[in-house]
């Protein structure tokens, strides 16, 4: 009898043990579920509230805000999620955040007036702009300590390659305005690509081999071709454009312009925008979702983030964040490989392109002819010749800006320097028309045809003429 009972009494306290584990499992496994099926957070910085505001994606609803030292200026966020960076440009720190707690756990001293952060692909590390010491910072982000320091005139925003060893920093140095490239694992700096404006954002293409950067002042987005440090285009997208970024699968390049307040979608490999949304009032910044389906837009003079579709190109939300939102940053969430292409601009055809029109030149008979390149057109815009006929133009460029001559069908593919000149060989088409055209500036209308017999003109745009 007094062995049943012991029996009894350890087959109770194991029971009760058990019953514990696994209420303990349970909580635990609740806990990460809630974690894991949670809608990823945005964080805004509120410039003139000196704090973050902390967005819930999946209900478009202000979760609070995080106070933060004066002039949030730049904001990072680790790949994981866990971890976000603000430098704030009124102190000398950059604080770092804790995405679990929504508290600043760490202070990071790195010089007056920082201004824009970069992180590497993988986020082992952030690049510092600090403005004020005029020298760029890398925090190892594993520890949170300062592991390389390299001068810098006056950094602002920046760009990290994806093996995060080349730093490409916008320098806003009065009279010598440029982006800087250094070489982070030799500590060195290896190039400096003049602008003639100051730089304000900056963001890779998808092949890493060009570099779109916003500037100050301008109606344009620079393209800087980086194995040549120079710059080989501009893509018009409106009045001050500002932030630019690319779409998760590189399949088109976002850009804010502050002027008409739009985000524009462009084409990276034609360079051309192909629809812009009308978001609030002087918009700054933008970040995407994973999954490449949502842009989020911060607008300064509205006080909101916009809510972007992306496949419809509509604001699905706008929410308001306080005063003076400038940075933002999304959580990673679930998936984010199922996202359908994002659609591009159809090419143009001969039936609906618009074509700035400056005349056009018989030359039937003639072996060569001389050609016009400027702002933003080719000047006799029209060829008309004989089937078959074969015609070297010498094209000059008399603009300060470089510019193409493409003809895809005769594999003529042939840049214009600014100033300078060329000589192309072409060939009129047997019947019809054949057009040519500026790839860096074909949607500004710098296009032309070779024209044969009663081939009808493209559709032309009006007052275009100089």
């Amino acid at each position: 009898m007094l062995a049943t009972s012991r029996l009894l009494q350890r087959f109770l306290h194991s029971t009760r043990a058990l019953r514990t584990l696994v209420l303990l499992a349970s909580t635990m496994l609740l806990a990460w579920l809630t974690e894991a099926t949670a809608a990823p957070k945005a964080y805004v910085g509120l410039f003139k509230d000196n704090a973050i505001a902390v967005l819930d994606t999946g209900t478009n609803r202000l979760q609070g805000t995080i106070p933060v030292p004066q002039g949030p200026h730049g904001m990072v966020m680790t790949p994981d999620g866990r971890k976000v960076y603000v430098s704030s440009d009124g102190a000398s720190t950059v604080s770092v955040i804790d995405t679990q707690t929504d508290k600043i756990v760490r202070s990071i001293e790195v010089g007056t007036n920082p201004h824009g952060l970069a992180i590497a692909p993988d986020g082992r590390q952030v690049l510092v702009g600090a403005f004020g010491t005029h020298q760029v910072l890398l925090i190892d982000t594993s520890t949170d300590q300062i592991v390389q320091r390299l001068p810098v005139p006056m950094p602002h925003n920046s760009a990290l390659s994806p093996d995060g060893h080349m730093a490409y920093v916008g320098s806003q140095q009065q009279g010598a305005t440029a982006v800087v490239i250094l070489d982070l694992t030799q500590g060195t700096q290896v190039g400096t690509i003049p602008l003639e404006k100051s730089p304000r954002g900056l963001t890779l293409s998808p092949d890493a081999k060009q570099l779109y950067v916003t500037v100050a002042g301008a109606d344009a987005m620079q393209v800087v071709d980086l194995p040549s440090q120079r710059v080989v285009g501009q893509l018009p997208v409106g009045a001050s454009p500002h932030h630019v970024m690319m779409l998760p699968n590189g399949s088109a390049g976002l850009v804010v312009s502050q002027g008409p307040g739009t985000l524009a979608f462009f084409d990276p490999i034609r360079h051309t925008v192909h629809r812009t949304v009308r978001v609030g009032t002087n918009p700054h910044w933008l970040a995407v979702s994973t999954d490449g389906r949502t842009a989020y837009v911060t607008n300064e003079g509205s006080q909101d983030v916009s809510v972007v579709d992306v496949a419809s190109s509509t604001v699905t939300a706008t929410v308001q964040v306080g005063n003076t939102p400038r940075k933002i940053v999304v959580q990673p969430g679930p998936g984010g490989q199922g996202m359908p292409p994002a659609p591009t601009a159809p090419a143009p055809t001969h039936d609906t392109m618009t074509i700035s029109d400056h005349g056009t030149l018989a030359v039937q008979g003639q072996t060569t002819i001389e050609l016009e390149a400027d702002e933003y057109y080719f000047k006799p815009t029209f060829l008309q010749g004989a089937p078959g006929q074969r015609l070297q133009l010498e094209i000059e460029n008399e603009s300060g800006t470089l510019h193409n001559i493409s003809l895809p069908e005769q594999h003529l593919d042939m840049d214009i320097p600014p100033k300078g000149k060329v000589t192309a060989g072409v060939v009129f088409p047997a019947s019809g028309t054949v057009r040519f055209f500026c790839k860096f500036h074909e949607a500004l209308g710098m296009h032309g045809a070779l024209r044969v017999g009663d081939a009808p003109h493209p559709a032309v745009s009006t007052g275009a003429r100089q």
